[in-house]
């Protein structure tokens, strides 16, 4: 695991290798173990290197090809490099390391850029290719945007990096504060297009390659989700049972390789208690596994991580975290991220990933498996609420219900009552919180586009799945995006088993009535005059098939609890012991945030007695207390 610097192109002519270093120098968190820099062909290629597999310096990059020709940097894991490896030696091809990098660089020498389709891994890497009849530069990133890759491109070249503080330094220039970042932050806690919170610096889209020659540069797609979603045939449960375990192991034995010592987020619930489970079968050693939580009742799940420790004999770690701790970490930890924090348990993850470094360097993760098997009831669920929606309005038992939940809103299609639903803000409070002199109705037409986008790509399928689609592929980029800061913050590799490209396409083939299960045909029918939030975990159950498999594995009390979360005492804190904290931020004048946000109407929230009991209007105060400290740590590159 690693970071990426590169400058592509004239605007080397502007950036000194002093300079250039000094922008590497920022992502040494990422790669503390090993870092190089070289000009190669008039083009800089920089890397830190974080130790994981073939410890020696063999790994060094850039990495170039026997002939001098191709150059490489690269950030990530190609878990199934040994055999790649071993076909590419009876094909004649000879190895010096036993380096995963040099098995992708000899990959891309022998199939071109179609390598990327033989890769189980998570990856972002440059290759400069300088043979005759090439002169080209390719630019990828792994299938599911596991590992970050961003960009600035200007009419002089581009500035690639693993993250946005390295361009900063080196595009000698301010940036605009991204409105249409803004807004997506406050419906749906991070931002769903390609973009960052600097206007002009972008992601690169997963799945995709950006080929830069001469000419021009083009993107390409070269893994679609949409082409493995196909539900027309049912093989029954117990071939999906069979299949689904043999991938759960292939994955997670795939992300045990390593020649540093690992362990295992363990909160708890069904994702971490199932790879744990999981990997104690395969380790010789007690599994290292950490859970962290809040000393206030109701803020931690310690109990249940400590039943699924005990039955696997794990060498078991809980941390306790107060909110002193928790607020004065907050800020450092946007220093890494680049951007506001999307929920408030990336503290929690940052400070569980500074203890475990202490004792391993690796660490698996649950994340991606409710986006696959239906982990969201109840906003799953809800596709009957759009379906049964003039039944649930007039029926006497469920119209008080709706309009708590809906108004008086009558949806005229799927992707409308979508987005109201995922609005993490819905539009009055958003309005109220956002400064009135932007027109936001104009970006937010540009935001729902995105979701028009993802539901046109699997238009024939039902409205279930479209959903869980757009889950996959436009809400799991925030969670791997909060994965990759807590974890290489603290220089420690992070693995997700459940975003194995195998695994998300074989799940797309599983029919939704094994993820979300009625628990019943009785069930089934008590349903029909109910909304989504009363059905969800009380008459069906999510993420069936998952569960169904872990049987095997975990007791029942950890695999049918109701799903809890990771809770954060925000409403407590805000309406109480950190409520003048919060005003002292919000009255700073200079700051940036005042652009886009109403302080008045926020301070009157802080004024608002009912804070303290309140945590979804916490939540609210707590997004922009992040925006204003962003703002405030990035004031010299912002206009």
């Amino acid at each position: 695991m690693c970071g990426i610097l590169a400058t592509l192109g004239d605007i080397n002519n502007s950036i000194s290798d002093q300079e250039f270093q000094a922008a590497l120098a920022l992502l040494s968190h990422r790669g503390p173990n090993d870092s190089g820099f070289d000009t190669f062909h008039e083009q800089r290629l920089g890397h830190t290197r974080l130790s994981i597999m073939d410890l020696s310096d063999s790994g060094h990059q850039p990495m170039y090809s026997d002939c001098k020709n191709v150059a490489l940097v690269f950030n990530g894991e190609i878990y199934n490099f040994k055999e790649i490896k071993a076909r590419l030696a009876t094909e004649g091809m000879t190895f010096t390391s036993q380096s995963d990098s040099e098995v992708l660089l000899n990959a891309y020498l022998h199939f071109g850029i179609d390598c990327i389709e033989h890769f189980i891994g998570m990856f972002a890497f440059i290759i400069v290719d300088k043979r005759a009849g090439k002169d080209c530069t390719y630019v990828v990133r792994d299938r599911l945007g596991i590992k970050p890759l961003f960009y600035y491109q200007t009419e002089q070249g581009f500035i690639f990096s693993s993250e946005v503080k390295s361009i900063l330094a080196l595009a000698k220039r301010k940036f605009s504060l991204n409105k249409k970042t803004v807004s997506s932050y406050f419906s749906y806690r991070y931002s769903i297009l390609d973009e960052t919170f600097f206007e002009g610096i972008q992601n690169l889209s997963p799945g995709s390659y950006l080929h830069i020659t001469k000419q021009g540069t083009t993107e390409h797609k070269y893994w679609q989700l949409a082409d493995f979603v196909n539900q027309s045939e049912d093989k029954g449960e117990a071939y999906y049972l069979q299949r689904l375990d043999e991938l759960l192991h292939s994955s997670i034995k795939y992300r045990m390789i390593s020649d540093v010592p690992f362990g295992a987020y363990l909160s708890g619930g069904v994702d971490s208690s199932l790879v744990t489970a999981i990997m104690a079968k395969y380790s010789k050693e007690p599994i290292k596994t950490y859970t962290i939580g809040f000393a206030e009742a109701g803020y931690n799940e310690f109990n249940y991580a400590d039943k699924v420790a005990q039955l696997y004999q794990t060498d078991h770690k809980a941390i306790n975290i107060d909110a002193a701790e928790y607020f004065t970490t907050l800020n450092t930890l946007i220093r890494y991220k680049d951007a506001p924090l999307s929920v408030p348990n990336e503290v929690p993850l940052y400070l569980m990933s500074k203890a475990l470094k202490k004792d391993i360097t690796v660490v698996l993760s649950g994340e991606g498996a409710d986006e696959i098997f239906g982990g969201y009831g109840r906003i799953f669920r809800s596709a009957d609420d759009y379906t049964n929606q003039k039944l649930l309005r007039e029926s006497p038992a469920s119209a008080a219900l709706y309009e708590k939940k809906y108004g008086q809103r009558q949806f005229a299609t799927d992707l409308e009552h979508f987005i109201f639903n995922y609005s993490y803000t819905k539009p009055a409070l958003k309005h109220s919180l956002l400064a009135k002199n932007i027109d936001w109705n104009i970006i937010e037409s540009e935001l729902n586009q995105r979701f028009e986008k993802s539901f046109n790509e699997v238009a024939s399928s039902d409205y279930q799945t479209k959903m869980m689609y757009t889950f996959e592929t436009v809400h799991l980029q925030g969670l791997l995006s909060r994965v990759d800061t807590t974890t290489m913050a603290t220089s420690v590799e992070a693995r997700v088993p459940f975003v194995d490209h195998r695994l998300v396409e074989f799940a797309f083939s599983i029919p939704n009535k094994y993820k979300l299960k009625w628990n019943s045909e009785k069930d089934q029918e008590l349903a029909k005059n109910k909304m989504a939030d009363d059905n969800s975990e009380n008459h069906d159950t999510p993420k069936y098939i998952l569960k169904k498999v872990g049987e095997k594995y975990l007791p029942d009390e950890v695999l049918y609890r109701k799903k809890m979360g990771f809770p954060v005492p925000l409403d407590k804190w805000l309406g109480g012991s950190f409520s003048e904290q919060a005003k002292q931020i919000l009255v700073d004048k200079n700051n940036s945030a005042n652009q886009v946000i109403d302080t008045e109407f926020v301070l009157s929230l802080l004024d608002d007695k009912e804070l303290a009991s309140n945590h979804a209007l916490a939540m609210k105060v707590w997004m922009v207390l992040n925006l204003f400290a962003f703002c405030d740590t990035y004031q010299n590159y912002l206009k």
